[in-house]
């Protein structure tokens, strides 16, 4: 999902652009703007979220929100709806930015505090290869002409992260 949100952030501008051309610049940069904000807002809620509800309730909700910004993206694309835009940024920061302190709750929880730092930056090493998400949502672009394939991969990534919650919580219950 970190790729996913990552090729989402990469193409924002251009997709605002396309979708809000009669916009001002001044706008359309305030709305690619809100993923940044709601991603501060998620990290924080994501976490209390983790605290209350655990792991595999957060991070579900984290992939069922993603699924929904996925969606909300196709049907702005579709329909040229500024505002199904504007829900579909504010929901990508949202749950792109309970990825993080779920990642880290989850290190603690399952490895302990021996090695915890080690441990969080191998976990974080996803943001090495996450970060081709925005490379090959370009080129994604360039092949078939639309952001749609960028949204559909979205969607994709979104249900292979509920799978393998689910992967998760079973090798979990078999330990």
């Amino acid at each position: 999902m970190s790729a996913a949100g990552l090729a989402l952030i990469a193409q924002a501008g251009s997709f605002a652009g396309i979708i809000a051309d009669n916009y001002s610049s001044e706008t359309i940069a305030f709305v690619v703007g809100l993923i940044s904000i709601f991603n501060g807002v998620g990290r924080i809620f994501f976490g209390a979220v983790y605290d209350q509800m655990g792991r595999k309730k957060t991070m579900l909700l984290i992939a069922i929100i993603f699924l929904v910004t996925a969606a909300t993206l196709i049907l702005a694309q579709l329909k040229g709806s500024f505002i199904f835009m504007i829900i579909a940024f504010i929901a990508a920061g949202f749950s792109y930015g309970g990825i993080t302190p779920t990642n880290s709750a989850f290190v603690y929880s399952e490895y302990g505090q021996l090695h915890y730092s080690e441990n969080l930056a191998f976990i974080n090493l996803n943001l090495l290869f996450a970060s081709f998400g925005g490379t090959i949502s370009g080129y994604l672009y360039d092949y078939y002409g639309s952001f749609l394939s960028t949204f559909f991969a979205m969607l994709l990534a979104g249900t292979l992260s509920m799978f393998i919650v689910f992967l998760m919580d079973r090798t979990a219950k078999e330990r």
